[in-house]
């Protein structure tokens, strides 16, 4: 397992030696009530659930791409609700948002396999994340190369070498991350092929991938969640197509 899937993990096993684990894990950030309530009732995409996922279509016409996404380290799936609600009307993209076990990625890579079965008709397929979720999608897509188009990073780096694959990768930096700083993820750049996209959004912080509230060690944004939330959901239109 690469090092990044291991920061959390490592954390977890940590406090597993006092005895409070799973608490700890258990204790996530939880999704802003106000922004997911506006995401439940946008009328550009249909969001239902099943079988523990949430699954965000966009209404307007239908679409054959598909994402698979996990949440970051200790993060409600919830919170990510008004981001890619956003993201899958501007882009066109049908979504899943997993469950991790515990809300540690890194203890559900194959769990996209049962996310793909909550979508019909996708021809093309890819995988993302935020922080810790997005180095557990590359590790997952660094073993099933062959059925994913790509990747989409929110906040993160690989942390699975991928250099010499034919997948496409769109990497999505937060200019003011305090959480996965800009430079950490341009040392891992090396990982990504020749042709990936990486695209950095001025002002922005780690929790703007979400909305979940501060996240303890982030930096200070000067863009709000509007600017965050359109920036994302160009860089992935653009992507997509």
């Amino acid at each position: 397992m690469k090092k990044l899937l291991m920061i959390g993990v490592g954390t977890g096993l940590a406090t597993l030696l006092g005895g409070g684990f799973i608490a700890w894990a258990l204790d996530a950030y939880r999704a802003d009530p106000l922004a997911q309530a506006r995401a439940l009732n946008d009328s550009r995409v249909v969001i239902s659930e099943r079988d523990g996922f949430i699954v965000i279509r966009p209404s307007a016409a239908p679409s054959a791409i598909g994402l698979l996404f996990y949440p970051g380290l200790r993060i409600e799936p919830k919170a990510y609700l008004s981001k890619l609600v956003a993201l899958s009307s501007k882009a066109r993209v049908n979504i899943v948002i997993g469950r991790p076990r515990l809300n540690i990625a890194a203890f559900s890579i194959g769990q996209a396999d049962d996310m793909r079965k909550e979508l019909t008709g996708i021809e093309r397929w890819y995988v993302g994340g935020h922080s810790l979720g997005g180095a557990a999608a590359c590790y997952y897509a660094s073993k099933h190369r062959d059925d994913l188009q790509g990747i989409v990073l929110f906040g993160t780096y690989c942390g699975s070498d991928i250099s010499k694959s034919r997948l496409g990768v769109l990497a999505i930096v937060a200019d003011r991350d305090g959480i996965m700083a800009p430079e950490t993820i341009k040392q891992h750049a090396v990982e990504l092929p020749a042709d990936a996209q990486i695209v950095r959004i001025a002002g922005m912080v780690h929790s703007q991938f979400g909305n979940y509230g501060p996240h303890a060690g982030d930096g200070r944004p000067s863009i709000d969640d509007r600017q965050a939330s359109e920036a994302i959901s160009e860089a992935a239109r653009a992507f997509f197509h």
